[in-house]
């Protein structure tokens, strides 16, 4: 790599990993904040919501690298071109054309980069991050058990307690009605959550106590003592409502999505098992699109640096709305996924090489 692809390596590296930190940052804190009443809830501790947001943040990279690039590499060849040093590099014989192959470069391992996160590690991390909170749920709710309130966060359960202490509950009274034919109420001295495997379930312990069951349909009545009952409560609907990730597309790998798109029973959910995997790879693609429009947009003095930045943020927008567009014709069927959700990346390369092509037409007078 020569002196002059080293120096334009360094003037896009330093804004574009300063851009993918504050991007970062700004969508975690959206992340946070839209699920505060689980992370901040009774049971959670510091390390839980720094286990979540490590997890988060391959998902979150797959949407930041391509617009932290693109302003990265604009706003760093914006300033050679501010300074008037792309017009030095001109006068020198050196045609702007020659200063595409660095940002190519780097969009091409950055895109690398992105397809391998988004491929195996963001799914791995998304479907981590949605068991653990399901185990913050789960945590929250041993927690939120409050002295001689009643408790019914739970769908069909109602839990009292007189005193709690430490997890630990004292005169307790549960109603379960999970069952609409057989209601049971169970009274007891002591009770507790315990952990139970992961799952959509907890163990509730009781001792000292008796159980009443009704049998609405026989008009039945039982009537039993215990020294130690264990009670298995679902709380899948708990998880459901509380949990951001379930059901989330993003927590199957390729190979995953490839053998559910085959299994598929019809051609809409085949067609939107594809149309999820080539949405991830044409993310991860962009970058090269963005490549090739970054030293065109810098090199122009109309406007200045805002010209550049507001026809960067135009460009991630068209990729977007090109994007969901081709999103909408894979699920239809109008086109194979692999080609209309790949339309974004050859559009906006298409507007890349013809920018380039100006570029070279106009040769070392292109910035003045």
């Amino acid at each position: 790599m020569s002196l002059l692809d080293r120096y334009l390596a360094k003037e896009i590296l330093f804004p574009f990993g300063a851009g993918l930190v504050f991007l970062t940052q700004i969508l975690l804190a959206t992340q946070i904040l839209a699920q505060a009443t689980v992370l901040f809830g009774s049971g959670v501790s510091a390390w839980d919501v720094l286990r979540v947001v490590l997890l988060l943040t391959p998902h979150l990279l797959g949407f930041i690298l391509p617009v932290a690039f693109l302003l990265g590499a604009v706003i760093g060849l914006g300033r050679l071109a501010e300074d008037r040093e792309i017009i030095a590099i001109g006068a020198a014989g050196i045609s702007p054309v020659r200063l595409v192959r660095v940002p190519l470069l780097i969009g091409a391992v950055a895109s690398a980069m992105a397809l391998w996160l988004a491929l195996e590690v963001e799914p791995a991390c998304i479907r981590s991050a949605r068991l653990l909170l399901n185990e913050i749920i789960k945590k929250n709710v041993t927690n939120d058990v409050k002295s001689g309130v009643f408790y019914d966060d739970i769908p069909g359960y109602t839990l009292y307690a007189e005193r709690v202490r430490e997890g630990r509950w004292e005169n307790v009274l549960i109603s379960d009605r999970s069952d609409p034919t057989a209601a049971v109420l169970a009274l007891a001295r002591r009770g507790r959550f315990e952990p139970a495997p992961a799952g959509e379930a907890m163990r509730l312990v009781l001792d000292g106590g008796e159980i009443h069951r009704e049998e609405t349909e026989t008009d039945d009545y039982a009537l039993a003592s215990f020294e130690r009952a264990t009670l298995v409560v679902g709380v899948r609907q708990t998880l459901s409502d509380r949990n951001a990730l379930r059901g989330s597309s993003r927590e199957f790998t390729a190979r995953e999505l490839m053998r559910l798109a085959r299994s598929a029973p019809d051609k809409a959910q085949r067609w939107r098992w594809q149309g999820f995997l080539h949405r991830k790879i044409s993310q991860a693609l962009s970058l090269l699109p963005f490549a090739l429009l970054a030293v065109p947009l810098a090199a122009s003095r109309r406007g200045g640096r805002a010209f550049a930045v507001g026809a960067t943020l135009a460009a991630v927008l068209a990729h977007y709305l090109l994007l969901r567009g081709g999103e909408v014709l894979a699920q239809k069927g109008v086109l194979p996924a692999a080609l209309s959700l790949q339309l974004p990346t050859l559009a906006l390369s298409l507007v890349g090489l013809a920018a380039v092509w100006q570029l070279a037409r106009r040769g070392t007078g292109a910035v003045r």
